[in-house]
């Protein structure tokens, strides 16, 4: 990988970063009690709000925590070389999936069950 898709990458990494933070800071202001409602109809709806909250949150969560741990690998030599094959993985599927550490193919395979690729 070059220095100036290192660069490009990084500066991704960032963006990505400022977004998911914005998200994530949004997310914790949200309210997740319920109100009281005789309306069974209402309460399914709250909860439904409720539980769809609780999932986007955690998701915005986990794919901060994979940011961060890509932008601290993007500077050692192995990043954006397959695991499995030692190919080149490619910058869209990095910028796509920053800590992804197989290319397209290998991903294919482990998805498929048929293991790493040879």
């Amino acid at each position: 990988m070059t220095e100036s898709q290192k660069i490009e990458l990084r500066t991704h990494l960032n963006n990505e970063l400022a977004s998911l933070n914005g998200t994530s800071e949004t997310a914790l202001e949200t309210e997740y009690s319920m109100e009281y409602t005789a309306d069974d109809i209402d309460y399914a709806s709250q909860l439904t709000q409720r539980n769809l909250n609780l999932a986007l949150a955690e998701r915005a969560s986990s794919k901060l925590s994979q940011l961060e741990v890509a932008l601290k690998r993007i500077d050692s030599p192995e990043y954006g070389e397959c695991e499995a094959c030692g190919e080149h993985i490619g910058m869209a599927r990095l910028k796509a999936n920053p800590s992804t550490t197989l290319c397209v193919r290998c991903q294919e395979e482990r998805d498929n069950g048929f293991g790493a690729c040879a």
